[in-house]
């Protein structure tokens, strides 16, 4: 399988697959009404998650191509797989009684609810992940500029070396011109407009829109929930596809960590030849080598092929130039430090402590502004556990789709959820407490 083949299926199959079926599964259109201030919370989150990121990368004069990856990482966490294990893990256990809400509550609806609060802020990340964030991630670098914006078409009207006669006609072909490059110009500012559109239309959000549709028209959301029904089959086998896209991503992502090491080690290399010659013939391998060329004022790999001909004693180079490869350039090792750590305090600790000021500010102060703050202790802790995760495993894929820093978001990645095993176990309790003595005021 080649290496591109599973960031593709995941992109364009399983990650829409399972947008698509979790959003049906779990949504529905009163449930979105009741919650209509979580995109609130989600948007004031990636607020304070990007003044952290971009505050952060000119203090630590990062790449302007690596701070938006550094952007990306900082503003779209982990929404769906942790929290949601978490909530149930919480609801379920035997200290959770200071979570339900009223005498006739369970621990089972408990974790519903929790995981359908969760469910809006992962709605809103899979939409902007895969529509702003590919489109961040892709750099929105300005188009060169155009035959109309480049060349003047309108003619210079100089009275002094025309007559009279001739003043109506020219004045006439210069109204003519400018109406072509006016036409000229909103077309060209048209197809802009519409190439960066399609640049943030991909798969996923295809799946989300679908699902939408699906949600919001209530006949055809229980045709696919009834079991009984040919859509539910259909429903099903979207389900099972969708099942298969976080594996595939750790599978993806634990290939990546097992290439770091490897392409660093090859990217620090000198360009290497084989000097060995046998009877004339120049041996080489037949393998592709990395050489180290210039691209601007970094390193970037440029791939060399060469392969030993059988008869002719000749040696064949087929050279991939630094210009063709130079999508991005690599990154120093100090830089991904730097890059890592500033994602890491900003979802770790910056927007947490943002968060927990936000939350108990409005629950102590303004208590008739979010009166299900009051009524449902699990919606504080559903919004307190989702400002302090790392960042989403979606973050490989989205840089595998782009084709630009897979290698830094795989670090970004590796370091986060290592480090969020005992980062979390300590917020997690921090939050629980915070919980109780908040729903108790």
């Amino acid at each position: 399988m080649e290496r591109s083949t599973s960031p593709r299926s995941s992109v364009n199959l399983l990650t829409p697959a399972l947008m698509f079926s979790k959003m049906t599964e779990t949504l529905d259109p009163s449930l979105l009404l009741e919650l209509w201030n979580e995109p609130v919370f989600y948007f004031v989150y990636g607020g304070f998650s990007l003044i952290w990121s971009r505050i952060g990368s000119r203090i630590l004069q990062l790449d302007d191509e690596y701070a938006r990856l550094c952007d990306v990482a900082t503003f779209f966490s982990n929404t769906n797989t942790l929290p949601v294990s978490l909530i149930k893990s919480i609801a379920l256990s035997s200290g959770s009684e200071f979570l339900l809400k009223d005498a006739s509550d369970t621990p089972l609806k408990v974790a519903a609810r929790g995981v359908s609060y969760a469910m809006i802020f992962a709605t809103l990340n899979n939409i902007l992940r895969w529509s702003f964030g590919v489109a961040l991630m892709g750099g929105l670098s300005p188009k060169s500029p155009s035959g109309f914006n480049s060349v003047n078409t309108t003619p210079t009207l100089r009275h002094e070396s025309q007559s009279s006669e001739l003043t109506p006609l020219f004045l006439g072909e210069s109204a003519q011109f400018r109406d072509y490059s006016l036409c000229g110009e909103l077309k060209e500012r048209v197809r802009s407009v519409w190439a960066n559109v399609q640049r943030c239309i991909t798969p996923p959000v295809y799946a989300i829109v679908a699902a939408f549709i699906v949600i919001v028209i209530r006949p055809l959301h229980a045709s696919f929930m009834d079991p009984r029904t040919v859509l539910y089959t259909v429903w099903s086998a979207i389900d099972m596809c969708g099942d298969a896209c976080v594996p595939l991503i750790l599978i993806s992502l634990g290939g990546q960590l097992g290439m770091m090491a490897r392409e660093k080690q090859m990217g620090d290399m000198e360009r290497v030849r084989d000097d060995d010659e046998s009877a004339g013939v120049t041996r080489a391998p037949s393998s592709a080598q990395l050489d180290v060329a210039t691209c601007g004022q970094s390193e970037v790999p440029a791939i060399m092929l060469r392969t030993a001909t059988e008869s002719g004693g000749s040696t064949v180079e087929l050279s991939r130039t630094a210009n063709d490869l130079c999508l991005h350039p690599t990154m120093s090792p100090r830089q991904q430090r730097r890059g890592v750590a500033l994602v890491l305090v900003g979802r770790f600790v910056f927007v947490p402590t943002l968060a927990i000021i936000l939350i108990s500010t409005l629950r102590i102060a303004f208590p008739a502004l979010l009166p299900i703050m009051s009524q449902d202790p699990v919606y504080i802790l559903t919004l307190l556990i989702l400002s302090s995760t790392p960042p989403a495993i979606n973050l490989i894929t989205v840089s595998q789709a782009t084709g630009k820093f897979e290698t830094e978001a795989a670090q970004i990645l590796f370091y986060g959820y290592i480090l969020g095993i005992f980062v979390l176990a300590v917020e997690v309790s921090g939050f629980l407490w915070l919980t109780n003595v908040l729903s108790n005021i």
